[in-house]
């Protein structure tokens, strides 16, 4: 009966999974030395209450876990090795909180409205269903945001289990919460969201069945992701290179009928006309460079 009761419990721990390992600069470091031992590290079962504290880090022993920080930069990549990875449907997040003056990632609790999100993972809609990406990852990684002020941070790491969310209390959370110091010129502060208390059972993204009827949407719980100027630059300044690359087109290819006063400028013949398009394009692309370069460099002066 004894070795009968191992067995089952070893077969329920790999249907499960934890977060115990931080990985930074390609090394995967050792278990629980920057993130903060959870409650589930032999068991490795999931917090099914998002009312319950646990839900926040999973601590085994909150203001003792004997987790060291971890010194980071803003815009690089972190991540966590998943024990026994992720072996259910259901969306990766990750949330960062800033430590308050006077506190570092080691003694902050994470207590109070200080919780952000920097990602979330959205499903693939087919026919026969919704599928996430980070089904049977080993490991998984988030970019800290590049324009993060300075400070001590919690990293949270958070994977819903879906496989059995069509009743309340169904959905199943993994979680895990690195100690990081994060480095960087930025000047950014986010406020956010207080854990627990950023979800309810409720929550279309926790309460889902799967299979019956299959559905053809899905909405994360919890706040969206941050995003910062540089991320808004990026957009704009694609959609205006696209909007140059598309009228010199245009213009090249004298779909554009130019106004008749132009006709000084333009010339009479072909040849002319051709060498005026083609100063017209040259001026459009100088001014579209000027733009752009004006651009970077008030965001890069905003988040610094």
């Amino acid at each position: 009966m004894k070795s009968f009761t191992v067995l089952a419990l070893l077969g329920a721990a790999q249907a499960h999974y934890t977060f115990p390992g931080l990985i930074y600069n390609g090394v995967t470091e050792a278990d629980w030395t920057f993130v903060r031992e959870t409650t589930n590290h032999y068991s490795h079962g999931p917090v099914q209450n998002v009312a319950d504290t646990q839900i926040r880090c999973y601590e085994l022993a909150p203001g003792s876990n004997g987790a060291k920080t971890k010194n980071v930069n803003a815009g690089d990549t972190v991540g966590f090795r998943v024990d026994g990875g992720i072996q259910h449907p259901g969306p990766m997040q990750f949330y960062m909180a800033k430590a308050p003056n006077g506190q570092t990632a080691e003694t902050f609790n994470g207590d109070g409205a200080v919780w952000f999100k920097i990602y979330e993972e959205h499903p693939t809609v087919t026919s026969a269903g919704l599928t996430w990406s980070s089904s049977g990852l080993a490991n998984v990684n988030v970019k800290i945001p590049t324009c993060l002020a300075p400070g001590y941070y919690l990293l949270r790491a958070e994977h819903i289990a879906l496989h059995s969310a069509g009743s309340s209390g169904g959905a199943q959370f993994y979680q895990g919460c690195a100690q990081l110091y994060v480095s960087g010129s930025g000047t950014k502060t986010f406020s956010g969201v207080s854990i627990p208390g950023a979800y309810k059972a409720s929550d279309p993204g926790i309460l889902i069945n799967l299979y019956w009827p299959i559905p053809t949407s899905y909405t994360n719980p919890g706040p969206a992701p941050v995003t910062s100027l540089v991320q808004i630059a990026q957009v704009l300044f694609a959609i205006l290179i696209f909007i140059v690359f598309i009228l010199a087109f245009v213009i090249q290819s004298e779909g554009i009928i130019l106004p008749p006063w132009t006709k000084t400028f333009q010339g009479t013949t072909p040849e002319q006309q051709s060498q005026y398009a083609a100063a017209l394009l040259s001026v459009i692309l100088i001014i579209s460079a000027v733009i752009i370069g004006a651009g970077v460099y008030l965001v890069r002066s905003a988040v610094a």
